[in-house]
């Protein structure tokens, strides 16, 4: 009965009704869409983080985890093939894994006919970085990596290919070479040298301005390594089991004889800006909260002048009989029919907008052009399940909590003085 009863009160002044529903309707689907574009750039940054960077779980020696910004080539992991082969024997495992690869990182400062350029070497699986990295399809000019070694003029060169942003900085190109002096694990020093075989393009900045790559056994040699690499990197068929998974390994890892010094960190723990734009998710969530409350706040004052203008009818329906906890009842059935109604046509308004985003995507390349940040340049958005019936719950919360206090209002009123105050 209170559901029929607060079904006509809203039918009373379908305009202002239609506001209401209007305005609660533009904060959900606000907060559909900016759900969309945020969990797009999330999922969008774990995918280039960890492929890039961290991988799903990144097993490192203790010394290197704990100075990793600098890629110290001294702390190594020992035996890795050793390693992934035994992390691969366990079945619960490795039905989780679909690929376990090394990686070897080292900071140099590039000169090339009076240009320089800080940047990192990185040492990788041409065969496996080819699928991960990727770097083979974003070739603009020359080749991808072979791993053979040039000869020419009595000397070694190493192949390197190396981001477009680079290489207009450093003004190299195809067939140009180059030397730099680095620190081995031995803490000797070299002075290598590379001849660039080919120039990419992956429209990410942190890559295209900052990588040269080369092969895993070129890296291994220069900076001589005897087999050990810096990192472990492990992937997983879904990304979210990695920080159960990283604990196992990891309480495997200090049982063993040879890697009890090692550490598995799942890709949240490892650091980075990926690591940090998932703290900050909360915050988004507060963002959503803020933006549905006050599309909602409308509710409220449409409600408090239906109870200024309905005092009459509150008081004659308490003398009848009506308990005051039905009057609330009644009240809060409206503004919740409101705010189911609002939600419901927000979302799909939301969902409206959100879906040619998530198929087509937004061009953010002039934003992201000076920012070094784990993200393509085009954005698409991710629209799911749980975000949709989270976004219902989140405006059906919210319009309950917002008709609290005309509820309230109207369920404590006397009779006698709501008859007389009209």
């Amino acid at each position: 009965m209170l559901v029929k009863m607060a079904l006509r009160n809203i039918r009373r002044n379908k305009r202002r009704s239609f506001l209401a529903v209007l305005s609660v309707t533009l904060a959900l689907a606000l907060v559909v869409v900016l759900q969309g574009l945020v969990e797009g750039m999330v999922d969008n940054m774990v995918k280039n983080g960890t492929k890039n960077d961290t991988g799903h779980i990144r097993i490192t020696s203790r010394l290197y985890a704990e100075n990793i910004r600098y890629y110290p080539v001294q702390y190594l992991v020992t035996e890795p093939e050793a390693l992934r082969d035994e992390i691969l024997k366990n079945e619960a495992w490795a039905k989780h894994i679909t690929l376990i690869t090394f990686r070897v990182r080292f900071p140099v400062l590039l000169q090339y006919e009076g240009n320089n350029k800080a940047a990192f070497g990185l040492g990788g699986d041409i065969g496996v970085e080819k699928d991960l990295l990727m770097l083979e399809k974003a070739i603009v000019d020359g080749r991808y990596l072979s791993g053979q070694v040039i000869e020419k003029d009595g000397h070694k060169y190493r192949e390197v290919i190396v981001g477009k942003k680079m290489a207009d900085i450093l003004k190299i190109g195809v067939g140009d070479s180059f030397s730099v002096m680095l620190q081995g694990s031995d803490y000797g020093v070299r002075i290598p040298r590379f001849q660039v075989v080919g120039i990419f393009q992956t429209g990410l900045n942190m890559m295209d301005e900052n990588i040269f790559q080369l092969s895993l056994d070129d890296a291994r040699d220069i900076l001589r390594t005897s087999g050990g690499v810096q990192e472990v990197l492990i992937f997983l068929k879904d990304y979210k089991k990695a920080p159960s998974l990283a604990k196992e390994i990891q309480a495997w890892l200090d049982k063993t004889e040879y890697w009890s010094d090692a550490v598995a960190l799942s890709w949240n723990r490892a650091g980075g800006i990926v690591s940090a734009m998932e703290q900050i998710l909360p915050i988004y969530n507060l963002i959503y909260f803020v933006v549905t409350f006050l599309g909602m706040l409308i509710i409220t004052n449409i409600m408090m002048m239906i109870v200024l203008e309905r005092r009459r009818e509150i008081g004659l329906l308490k003398a009848m009989g009506m308990k005051s906890r039905e009057i609330l009842g009644l009240f809060l059935y409206e503004g919740l029919i409101l705010g189911l109604l609002g939600s419901v046509f927000g979302v799909l308004l939301g969902l409206l907008i959100s879906w040619p985003l998530s198929v087509w995507g937004l061009d953010f390349s002039s934003s992201l052009s000076n920012m070094n940040l784990p993200l393509d340049p085009v954005i698409r958005w991710k629209i799911t399940a749980k975000s949709i019936v989270t976004s219902l719950g989140l405006g059906l919360f919210v319009a309950v909590i917002v008709s609290v206090i005309p509820s309230r209002l109207a369920a404590r009123m006397r009779p006698v003085d709501a008859i007389r105050s009209v």
